[in-house]
């Protein structure tokens, strides 16, 4: 599943918009779920995603945080775009 990962080819980095969901795989069944909150220039003018980071790791306890990255980091580690949910009515 890792080889998988790092022959894919990296998005394009203007397909990251807020609201999306990513997912990547570690060894050990641990799997980080990142969700972009926004994605924007800082002070300097370097584009950055800030992103809440879900990581959860078999039978353990998972935990939640928020993240910031370079836009081209975001887009080489996370390549694994989620689906997003949708809502089904009753």
């Amino acid at each position: 599943m890792l080889a998988e990962h790092w022959f894919r080819q990296p998005m394009k980095a203007d397909s990251i918009k807020v609201g999306s969901t990513y997912k990547l795989a570690h060894e050990g069944n641990i799997v980080e779920v990142a969700k972009v909150v926004d994605v924007g220039p800082d002070a300097l003018g370097i584009p950055h995603v800030v992103y809440d980071v879900s990581v959860e790791r078999a039978r353990l306890a998972k935990y939640e945080e928020r993240r910031t990255l370079g836009l081209q980091t975001f887009v080489e580690r996370f390549r694994d775009a989620m689906k997003p949910e949708t809502k089904q009515d009753a």
